[in-house]
């Protein structure tokens, strides 16, 4: 007997060939890649906007701050929704809607109008978050869970952190103003709604061969039980922290403290991206065959070295660069694993609320909390001490790794093929 995976097509043709587990990889990975360039193209593009729109930095801090704080409560509320509801039309509408909204920062015409439009379109990039990994959980087997969720999530900071800043730089060159880079950026959204509308169908449920049970809907306290969410939730933030507050107050640091140049304040802070993807492709795979726990206790511990070393690291480029890469490659491998975690200790009705709730606790803390607080520190002794935060941060993080149960890879019906 044949199983087919929960998202297979039943088709036949072209798409039928294609193996599902990929497709349904490509799609996620093509939303999570959106998502993470509609929500961080406006930094670059932030010198241009202010002198329009007349914004100081404490409103581009209000507004990253309000962006990740709707977007964590969205994720705690469509994580769960979708197990009860389904994945494939949060998928669609979520997609559609931040995709538009990003069109629409480009109308802003005050700090009010940008800020509410942000916010909303954090509501559904944090719905599509943990539906996204929820179904790429769905489809692939348990041996591939680490693997293919890491590559998902490398987009963030591939695209995010790397080629985000590149593509608004050029295409300011190119489009009459600030507001037409936001406009074009939404263009691929459209598609992508389009594709997943196309080539992704809701996981059928198999038909019982006596009368269907009644369907049961587990309460949140005791999906939270499950081994390892709670300690995750509270993980999550200081895991997210370091990337967050390296992403938005290193560049005054390498620029006010250090007094780089713009171009060599971009090489090292490009290395944050491409260190991360790095990271988020390999240490998820690796997982899979050694162990989540290992892998997550070791990473943090090699991350907390090289931000160490940027404490005491001077005016030197190229050596700031390869310790900025070494630190965003070890810290997203963690972050990159969390979700693997949650796969192997959750029943698979219950991965996109567990998921929801752990990355909302970390866009809340880790994303919003985190970076005010290293904002405010700074202000109050110094740009140099976002560094020891980060690396309290990382420290924290590691005592919470350390109580990980070390997870089960559980096969389930709804993620891999069975064959008897």
């Amino acid at each position: 007997m044949k199983i087919r995976s929960s998202l297979e097509k039943p088709s036949t043709g072209p798409a039928a060939s294609f193996p599902h587990e990929w497709r349904a990889l490509a799609l996620m990975a093509f939303g999570f890649a959106l998502v993470n360039l509609d929500r961080f193209i406006m930094y670059p593009l932030f010198p241009v906007m202010a002198a329009e729109l007349g914004l100081d930095y404490q409103d581009i801090g209000l507004i990253s701050a309000a962006v990740a704080l709707t977007w964590g409560i969205s994720s705690m509320v469509f994580g769960r929704l979708s197990d009860r509801f389904g994945r494939r039309g949060i998928l669609i509408t979520s997609v559609l809607v931040f995709s538009v909204l990003c069109g629409a920062t480009g109308l802003a015409t005050s700090l009010g109008s940008l800020l509410l439009i942000r916010l909303v379109m954090g509501v559904f990039e944090g719905a599509f978050v943990p539906v996204s990994i929820a179904t790429v959980v769905d489809a692939s087997p348990a041996r591939h869970v680490g693997r293919n969720t890491g590559l998902q999530q490398l987009m963030a900071p591939l695209v995010g952190s790397a080629a985000a800043p590149v593509l608004a730089i050029a295409l300011l060159q190119v489009l009459p103003s600030w507001r037409w880079v936001f406009l074009v950026t939404a263009l691929p959204g459209l598609l992508c709604a389009w594709l997943i509308y196309r080539r992704l169908v809701e996981p059928r449920r198999r038909e019982p061969v006596s009368a269907p049970a009644p369907v049961v809907h587990t309460p949140l306290r005791q999906v939270l039980a499950h081994p390892n969410v709670a300690l995750c939730s509270a993980g999550f933030c200081f895991w997210l922290a370091p990337v967050v507050v390296f992403g938005s107050l290193m560049p005054s640091y390498l620029s006010d403290h250090l007094h780089l140049a713009f171009r060599e304040m971009g090489l090292v802070m490009s290395m944050l991206g491409i260190g991360g993807a790095a990271g988020m492709l390999v240490f998820p795979a690796l997982s899979d065959h050694w162990g989540r726990k290992k892998m997550m206790v070791a990473c943090l511990g090699l991350a907390m070295a090289p931000t160490w070393l940027l404490m005491h690291t001077g005016a030197e480029p190229l050596r700031l660069a390869l310790l900025m890469f070494l630190a965003a490659f070890f810290i997203s491998g963690v972050i990159a694993m969390v979700h693997s975690v949650t796969a192997d200790n959750v029943p698979a009705q219950h991965v996109s609320t567990a998921t929801g709730f752990i990355v909302g606790a970390g866009e809340i803390f880790g994303g919003a909390l985190a970076p005010a607080v290293a904002g405010g520190l700074a202000k109050a002794v110094g740009i140099t001490a976002i560094l020891p935060f980060t690396l309290g941060c990382m420290a924290m993080g590691l005592l919470l790794a350390l109580l990980l149960r070390s997870p089960r890879h559980a096969t389930n019906v709804q993620r891999t093929a069975v064959q008897g």
